[in-house]
Parts: C-alpha cells; sequence; structure tokens
C-alpha cells in the first residue's frame, strides 16, 4: 500500500451536521475500497490567501491514510465534484507503506505529546519563578 496525505478545504459556511457528512464521506470512501486511515486533523476555519469560490476563508481538514494507488485519483475525483470542497491537495509520502505500522506510530506520537506537554508545564513553572544564577551575579556586581 501506498501512503498518502491529502489537505482539502471545506466550505466555511456549512452547517455543523453538512460538515460532519463530508468528513464521513471521505473516511467511509477510503475505507470501502480497503484503505488505512492513519490520522484526521481539522485544523478549523482558517482566512485563504486569495479568494476560491469567492471564499476568503475554508475550514481545513488534513486526511493520512494509507490506499493501493488507484483510489487516491477516486478520491481526488470526489473531492473535485463535491461542490462543498474549494480546494484539495494529495501528495504521495511513501511507495510502499505498513498501515499498522503507521497507526502505532501514530498512537505513540500522541502518546509521546501529551506526556512532553505535562513534563515542559511542570519543569517550567517553578524555574521561570526563580531567577537564573547569571542574572543574580550581575545585579551584585553591578551595585
Amino acid at each position: 500500500m501506498r501512503h498518502y496525505e491529502t489537505i482539502y478545504i471545506v466550505n466555511p459556511n456549512l452547517s455543523q451536521d453538512e460538515y460532519r457528512d463530508v468528513l464521513d464521506k471521505y473516511t467511509t470512501l477510503i475505507e470501502k475500497n480497503n484503505g488505512a486511515i492513519v490520522k484526521t486533523e481539522e485544523w478549523g476555519t482558517q482566512r485563504l490567501a486569495y479568494d476560491v469560490k469567492k471564499f476568503d476563508k475554508g475550514a481545513y481538514v488534513l486526511l493520512n491514510y494509507c490506499a493501493k494507488p488507484g483510489l487516491s485519483a477516486e478520491l481526488e475525483r470526489d473531492l473535485n465534484l463535491d461542490d462543498r470542497v474549494l480546494k484539495f491537495q494529495t501528495i504521495k509520502l511513501a511507495h510502499e507503506a505498513d498501515p499498522k505500522d503507521l497507526l502505532e506510530k501514530q498512537k505513540d506520537l500522541t502518546g509521546q505529546t501529551t506526556g512532553l506537554q505535562e513534563q515542559t508545564v511542570e519543569s517550567v513553572e517553578p524555574a521561570a519563578m526563580q531567577p537564573s544564577e547569571e542574572h543574580v551575579e550581575e545585579e551584585r556586581g553591578d551595585a
């Protein structure tokens, strides 16, 4: 299987139900064709660099998946025909990839990210309250 990443921009004026319908449509399309979703990220509504189909904003969605070569073309065809999708781009990340390995790596990354964020917050708070030794010596030398 090949590893792909597709970013698509959804019409920002859709209701929450219609927006969810768009996301579900493309994830089920991949799963029905024996593909594997590695990661789906919703980046929220962002301002576009230029107007696309008379919209200056769009809801960005990142879809990371593994599939056979023909599936990416079918997905792009559906994205192109859907009026709710403003723009899209697909990138092939790897020619050969194992979806199970990618899913495990993704789970490890999300677990490590959460752990690192907690450690960083705990270690930064006490240090931020105490002045560094260099700063203390500079104050003594100036006085």
